[in-house]
């Protein structure tokens, strides 16, 4: 069997309320023959619902993490598992869209990057006014203190949409198990010469569940972190 174009990872955790909207935004808007992975760290119902799509998503699979020690381990899991030509994280939280991953995976295709980083922060992106004033500081001080350590400019670390080639794994598979790996996936690449762009995503206002991060708790992880990547 020839390997996928494209795999996308789904890290999930008690995400039973969003996981369905989630799976059929990705439906609506990735190519056919497109690998889901569905990596499920959680105990609700999460693993039901994404048995139910299994029938009209012919591409998904369904990961149940059993050891799950955060989302960075369920996205590392995922790179491990997926077999696609290019590899993308998308959140199951239902507040990205599926729509803009086009973006996210055509410089790859064509050669012209090997990490394409989505951010919420650029000329033609759409935020939901929703987001609160303490998560834009806290992504806003995270990616311009990441940008000063790695002399890269770099809008927006912290978005839960990124895309990569399969080649690139080898060298920006994270080691941390929680949320510093979204940071740590872009310093790995530029540490590794890599070619990192970003492209502008939208996002709208979580409608269901709960989010799984403090903010001032996990940003001053993040921050900390990002010190120990740019050296180690």
């Amino acid at each position: 069997m020839d390997d996928p174009p494209l795999s996308i990872i789904v890290a999930a955790f008690n995400e039973e309320d969003s996981i369905g909207a989630t799976l059929e935004d990705l439906r609506a808007h990735v190519p056919a023959g497109t690998e889901v992975l569905v990596v499920d760290g959680g105990r609700d119902g999460t693993g039901r619902i994404v048995r139910e799509f299994a029938g009209r998503m012919p591409g998904l699979r369904y990961i149940a993490h059993a050891d799950d020690r955060g989302k960075g381990h369920a996205i590392r899991t995922g790179m491990r598992e997926a077999r696609g030509l290019v590899q993308a994280q998308f959140d199951g939280d239902g507040q990205f869209l599926a729509k803009d991953l086009a973006a996210l995976v055509g410089p790859i295709e064509t050669g012209a990057a090997d990490l394409v980083l989505g951010s919420r922060f650029m000329a033609g992106s759409g935020r939901d006014e929703e987001a609160t004033w303490t998560r834009d500081l806290g992504n806003w001080l995270v990616s311009g203190w990441a940008s000063v350590l790695f002399g890269s400019r770099m809008t927006d670390v912290l978005a839960g949409v990124k895309a990569w080639s399969r080649e690139a794994v080898t060298v920006v598979e994270p080691r941390s198990d929680t949320f510093e790996y979204e940071v740590e996936i872009p310093a790995r690449a530029l540490k590794g010469g890599l070619r990192v762009i970003e492209v502008p995503v939208s996002t709208r206002a979580r409608t269901c569940g709960e989010s799984k991060v403090s903010v001032l708790r996990v940003g001053m992880k993040v921050l900390a972190a990002t010190v120990r990547f740019r050296w180690s």
